[in-house]
């Protein structure tokens, strides 16, 4: 069984990988264009006052004017917020495949699964959480302009109604946790998350992270 499983998620992985090789190219050309441009406003006669004005804290003059930081509570409330989505990420990173690997050697076993259900629904509960957060990251729109971060916004979000039905479903349901198609569903989307996180580190380092 498990050995299916495996061969299940490998074709999911290279499935998901095919389709998101359009806009992995496409993103690797808008990086190219934007270091171009960024050469030529530096060779030409107002590239330094342009560097200047998209310095952080620099005004559009060029004249050092500090950036405006939020002033009102509800405004370093959402930046708060946003700021806490990287390390929001690391629960449902670790939880998720904790719990199907856990899942799969007990149900292997014979062991009872009451632990793993609580590992489950916080897992439910920590996607949710970090996918909330990641939107008042990366500002509440549909499409994003870099489309990595739109497929990273959507998995993203996908993920974290995913994982909350799961852990719902653990939840209310005691005897689905040790069921075949719960072992499925958590493997699946353990392969979903870690494309996820590839993307996000792919935003964060750029496209040849993992390069050696």
């Amino acid at each position: 069984m498990v050995l299916k499983l495996m061969r299940l998620l490998a074709v999911v992985g290279i499935a998901l990988m095919v389709a998101l090789s359009a806009p992995v190219t496409a993103h690797k050309e808008h990086n190219k264009t934007q270091e171009a441009a960024e050469q030529q406003n530096q060779a030409g006669p107002g590239g330094m006052h342009q560097n200047m004005a998209a310095m952080p804290g620099m005004s559009e003059d060029g004249h050092g004017a500090m950036e405006e930081w939020p002033t009102t509570f509800s405004g370093r409330l959402y930046r708060f917020l946003g700021a806490m989505h990287p390390f929001a990420v690391h629960f449902p990173i670790a939880l998720i495949p904790a719990s199907w690997l856990a899942l799969v050697i007990a149900r292997r076993r014979g062991h009872a699964v009451d632990v793993i259900r609580a590992v489950i629904i916080l897992a439910g509960i920590a996607a949710v959480g970090a996918a909330l957060l990641g939107w008042f990251n990366a500002g509440f729109a549909l499409t994003d302009e870099d489309p990595i971060q739109t497929w990273h916004r959507w998995i993203g979000t996908a993920l974290a109604l995913v994982v909350g039905a799961i852990g719902v479903w653990a939840w209310r349901h005691t005897v689905s946790v040790n069921s075949r198609a719960m072992t499925w569903v958590l493997g699946a989307t353990t392969l979903l998350l870690l494309l996820q996180g590839w993307l996000g580190a792919s935003i964060t380092h750029g496209m040849d992270h993992m390069m050696l």
